[in-house]
């Protein structure tokens, strides 16, 4: 997928500290839907394409650059909203 867009690394951080403690989120999409899941590791493919793994009913996969924003379900996470992505025209 050529037209992949890196994520800044302060943001490819909040991810991986999600990861790392599990943490069930709020995703929104570039597409404007929403999704929820629990974060469980983020992955570079072959074609250097990154994405988010979570674990809902089954595990899923989300290309990084189309999530606008993560928020983590729990009142008590080390952190709030993050903007991932800017939404594409």
């Amino acid at each position: 997928m050529s037209d992949y867009k890196m994520i800044p690394c302060e943001h490819y951080d909040y991810l991986e500290l999600a990861c790392l403690r599990g943490y069930q989120l709020n995703i929104e999409l570039i597409n404007g839907t929403q999704c929820q899941g629990q974060a469980i590791t983020t992955q570079t493919r072959a074609d250097k394409t990154e994405w988010l793994v979570i674990q809902q009913q089954t595990q899923h996969a989300l290309r990084l650059d189309h999530i606008v924003a993560i928020t983590p379900a729990d009142a008590n996470a080390e952190f709030g909203r993050v903007l991932i992505a800017t939404k594409q025209d």
